[in-house]
């Protein structure tokens, strides 16, 4: 593969705005997934197809306030590799992990890395959409083939009442190393007449293999030209990135949320009167001395007490 550039993601729309899009190269970012976790070559590419939806799916967020939406796929289908989790944003960072990343399967007849053996077809792909403003959403539907692209197709048309198509290349060579990875999502609004969407199908088709078309060199643009021949608008390009976002702050206050006994279960934990809690999804470790996690400690209790106080009594009104 050669002339790709760095890794990015267009936003656009075609058939006078009834069908929208978000195509995707991610290559390098799910290299450095890859990296981060060490994973076996079946969890990469697992990794790399849910880490590329996330990012598809956070496309199609709008930014109301001034906070950041984000979107979160949540996969757990019973196979080996436990829940896989992915969060993005419509900015294009993504982060990504997998509860056992070692987890593998034997490769299909044909060669091919089982990815939905891997991932697991008996349970469900739960997505999160917080936008900022509201409660976030939550729509689950069961994984139906556990290879991502058909799981996630299922959940627009069921959870959200969009058709669509999702189309993900990812290629994982033998050492391990992802050396393709790219996606597309193809979503039909309201006003979509079922010819259209036969001409789009077979527009679909033409692409062939996603993964095939990037190590040719081809992109995101190159992509759109296929499945709209006769022109779409792109809205935006912006650069795709890994990018975790944890910090000492946000490790204490997710401590802080999980309560008291898991406070106090850090501190037994005997090594050299300090607690070390790794970032699952960068791997980065934060120290907390046994005073800091008695100071988080005291902070939770005036907390748990405060609320009390402020709870009415129990027959009085409101």
């Amino acid at each position: 593969m050669t002339g790709q550039p760095c890794d990015h993601l267009i936003r656009a729309v075609a058939l006078d705005g009834r069908v929208r899009v978000a195509a995707a190269l991610t290559t390098d970012t799910a290299e450095e997934l890859r990296r981060i976790h060490d994973p076996s070559p079946q969890v990469a590419a697992a990794l790399a197809r849910l880490s590329t939806g996330a990012l598809l799916l956070a496309a199609t967020l709008e930014k109301v306030t001034t906070r950041e939406p984000v979107l979160t796929l949540e996969a757990d289908g019973g196979g080996p590799a436990g829940r896989l989790v992915a969060t993005a944003s419509p900015a294009g960072w993504v982060r990504a992990m997998a509860a056992n990343p070692l987890a593998t399967t034997p490769r299909k007849a044909d060669g091919d890395l089982d990815v939905a053996g891997v991932v697991g077809r008996g349970g469900q792909l739960v997505v999160t959409r917080d936008s900022g403003h509201s409660d976030p959403y939550r729509g689950v539907v069961d994984l139906v083939s556990g290879d991502l692209a058909k799981d996630l197709a299922v959940y627009l048309s069921e959870s959200e009442q969009s058709p669509a198509a999702v189309v993900f290349g990812v290629l994982v060579v033998p050492e391990g190393r992802v050396e393709i990875a790219g996606g597309m999502l193809i979503q039909l609004l309201p006003g979509v007449s079922d010819e259209e969407a036969e001409t789009l199908v077979d527009h679909i088709s033409e692409l062939g293999a996603l993964s095939s078309r990037i190590a040719e060199g081809d992109g995101p643009r190159e992509w759109l030209a296929t499945v709209f021949p006769d022109g779409c608008t792109i809205l935006d390009e912006i650069r795709v990135r890994f990018l975790c976002g944890c910090s000492s702050d946000r490790v204490e206050a997710a401590l802080k949320l999980l309560g008291v006994g898991e406070i106090r279960a850090a501190m037994d934990e005997d090594n050299d009167r300090r607690a070390v809690l790794t970032c699952g999804f960068c791997h980065t470790e934060y120290v907390l001395t046994h005073e800091r996690l008695r100071q988080l400690l005291a902070e939770v209790e005036a907390e748990r007490k405060s609320n009390r106080s402020a709870s009415p009594v129990s027959g009085e009104p409101d």
